[in-house]
């Protein structure tokens, strides 16, 4: 059986090894409430409200304000214009997306002095579909990454030998000794780095350089979902109580590529390309529970996430080129391994979140709302094997000493009804995981709605900014970039009474 599973093993080019970055928090922890028109066109802000299908992703008690059953999916059009900094140099890309957002259904019963909710709700937290591209100058080169990696691993170890292939060589690193040692034959097979000779296992660059240029291009796409499998019940119309049962998808594909020139001009090295592609897949589960209580015209909703927590899988590949000045001119090295780097399934738990929510109806004219939500980002933890496990350990440490330790979003939403049709604005903060003030997300909204009787069309806008620091690699060469995201959302929204 082992050696099955060796040939297999063999033939497809696998390695395991550890995957889990400090990045991967930032990533899966951002999260933005995405939902059906009438909930955007209002900012998110339904926790107090209930009545509409993405509100049950927010308050677990709203699917009981339903009057009625009903079905309802959401499209949502995007326009992105990507602004990005780098040592002040500024580049700008722009992309489109159409795709579905939002979809689900509430089943209603009612009798006398009770109702109760069956519902089921997919809203999307978080849209990694962008790319983007940007380039600058740096006094710091990608050599500093495979000297990060390289220093203190045997020469021997990065040699390819007489019956090995460059495939062979890589995937026997990162089976038996990991991702770092992989980076440094990278580096070390296409010379830029190279041993300095002495007895303690040390690299010197090959190149040599005042001012790079540097081109990085990022292609992203994914998503991540939430669903949410709901019951709620209400008590003479005046308490709701619900309890949601969620579900959690994410799919995160990401095509990184970096160019570097400018070396001098008695540099070995005069060009460099490293190309890397990450596939991740995850699934999680988490419990709401939320409360929503009428007295009069006001409506109070309480609403609490308990951490979520995700299983997720990683793979990857890696290619890089050089070129190098040699005694018969310059020779181009391509170190393609052909190999998927297969990572051990890890886990990651999420915080909890909570929601203080504020709402008043003005009779059969309008309502306007808000919602408080609070999140501690840096209670997120990998799975650790209770500190036995010091890679994990040290990364655990670094997330709650980076991330933010309260985090607030606050969102504003207010409808307008005229016979049949709903005005609607909003305004919606978000504020993200990492501690920088620059890690955020706000934007305005609007929408308006159509009441057919047995079905509702809605269509809604959101204008939103985001902004986050991002580095060029984790280790070595972490040099930082600016990610400005400026977007457009129309969103429509069919809902059919049942």
């Amino acid at each position: 059986m082992i050696k099955k599973s060796l040939i297999i093993y063999l033939l497809l080019g696998i390695s395991a090894a550890y995957s889990q970055t400090y990045e991967d928090v930032l990533r899966y922890n951002s999260f933005y409430h995405d939902g059906s028109s009438r909930f955007n066109s209002m900012g998110g802000a339904f926790g107090a409200l209930g009545g509409d299908l993405s509100s049950i992703s927010i308050n677990p008690a709203g699917s009981s304000v339903f009057l009625e059953s009903e079905f309802g999916i959401s499209l949502n059009y995007k326009s992105q214009g990507i602004d990005n900094s780098f040592n002040s140099s500024l580049s700008s890309s722009k992309d489109d997306l159409i795709s579905f957002n939002q979809a689900g259904f509430v089943l209603v019963y009612e009798s006398r002095k009770s109702k109760f909710s069956l519902a089921y709700n997919m809203n999307r937290l978080n849209d990694f579909n962008d790319s983007f591209s940007f380039r600058g100058n740096n006094i710091s080169g990608i050599d500093n990454y495979f000297l990060y990696y390289a220093d203190g691993i045997p020469y021997s170890d990065l040699l390819v030998y007489e019956d090995e292939t460059i495939q062979d060589a890589y995937k026997f690193l990162g089976d038996n000794y990991g991702f770092g040692d992989q980076q440094a034959f990278l580096g070390y097979q296409s010379y830029i780095i190279s041993e300095d000779g002495g007895p303690y296992n040390n690299y010197i660059s090959n190149t040599i350089y005042n001012n790079l240029n540097q081109n990085v291009s990022i292609f992203r796409k994914g998503d991540h979902f939430k669903h949410s499998l709901n019951f709620s019940s209400s008590f003479n119309n005046h308490i709701f109580l619900g309890l949601n049962v969620n579900f959690h998808t994410l799919q995160f594909k990401e095509d990184k590529v970096f160019k570097e020139g400018g070396y001098l001009s008695n540099s070995l090295v005069k060009r460099i390309q490293f190309e890397e592609k990450l596939f991740a897949l995850g699934e999680g589960i988490s419990l709401q529970l939320g409360s929503l209580i009428k007295i009069k015209q006001l409506r109070i909703g309480l609403s609490y996430t308990t951490p979520t927590l995700l299983k997720i899988e990683e793979e990857n590949s890696q290619y890089i080129e050089s070129d190098i000045i040699e005694k018969d001119g310059i020779n181009t090295y391509r170190i393609d391994p052909n190999t998927i780097n297969f990572y051990d399934e890890y886990k990651l738990t999420l915080p909890s979140k909570s929601i203080f929510s504020l709402a008043y109806i003005f009779g059969s004219k309008g309502l306007i709302s808000l919602d408080y939500e609070i999140t501690k980002f840096n209670n997120s933890k990998f799975d650790d094997n209770n500190g036995r496990d010091s890679y994990l350990n040290a990364l655990n440490y670094s997330i709650k000493n980076k991330l933010d330790g309260i985090s607030e979003s606050i969102r504003i939403g207010g409808e307008y009804r005229i016979k049949n049709y709903n005005l609607r604005a909003g305004y919606f903060y978000y504020n993200g995981p990492d501690s920088s003030p620059d890690n955020t997300r706000s934007g305005l909204s609007a929408g308006i709605g159509f009441n057919y009787g047995y079905l509702n069309i809605d269509l809604g806008l959101t204008k939103s900014n985001s902004s986050i620091d991002s580095r060029l690699y984790t280790r070595g060469l972490t040099s930082l970039y600016s990610v400005d995201k400026d977007l457009l959302n129309f969103y429509t929204t069919f809902t059919i009474k049942l």
